[in-house]
């Protein structure tokens, strides 16, 4: 059964209807908020008003849009009231999809990690809507529709902003702007060649 399957059988009164949506969403919802705010217990907490929201909501959506796009963007909403209210800087901190390899070294290890937070670092540092369009394209497997969607612009910007992201941090992780690497004179030195 389909999204637009359970949200007809919902608003027909099966309840379990909405628990299958909550079922198929939560994980992936509650990870991109993760992403956004950057801790657990704010993730989990904003993702169960998002679906209480949805609950609320789900009677009078006219679906003119996909289920998952509708979700999307009331949590996108949610996030950006959180992160008003708290002033934090977004992008989590921990990846749960990231898992060491077991028979890899400590060293490879240690440079995986130290990658990845260079990595965080730099998509902190994007501007807002490159840095949720890039968060949703990446982690999300959004296409540029959805997140023009989700985003209320226009596919034109969203593949604008990705592709601004994508540059920046091609930029910040050649050079180790991401590191925080800079030289007495504050310039960022070349990478060295080895």
């Amino acid at each position: 059964m389909n999204d637009d399957d359970l949200v007809q059988q919902f608003r027909k009164g099966r309840k379990d209807a909405f628990s299958e949506l909550v079922r198929r969403y939560a994980k992936p919802l509650t990870m991109m908020i993760l992403r956004l705010v950057r801790d657990q217990e704010d993730a989990k907490d904003i993702s169960q008003t998002v679906f209480l929201k949805v609950y609320e909501g789900l009677p009078g959506f006219m679906m003119a849009s996909s289920f998952k796009t509708w979700l999307y963007s009331i949590a996108l909403n949610a996030v950006r009231d959180h992160l008003r209210v708290r002033k934090r800087s977004p992008i989590a901190d921990c990846d749960f999809d990231d898992f060491p390899d077991e028979s890899a070294s400590v060293s490879d290890l240690l440079d995986s990690a130290r990658m990845r937070k260079s990595l965080r670092d730099a998509i902190e540092q994007l501007p807002e809507k490159q840095r949720v369009t890039f968060i949703l394209r990446i982690y999300e497997n959004m296409d540029y529709k959805e997140i023009a969607a989700v985003m209320g612009g226009t596919e034109g910007g969203a593949r604008g902003n990705f592709f601004q992201a994508v540059k920046t941090l091609r930029q910040k992780m050649l050079f180790g702007e991401a590191r925080g690497y800079a030289n007495d004179n504050g310039r960022v030195p070349y990478p060295e060649k080895g």
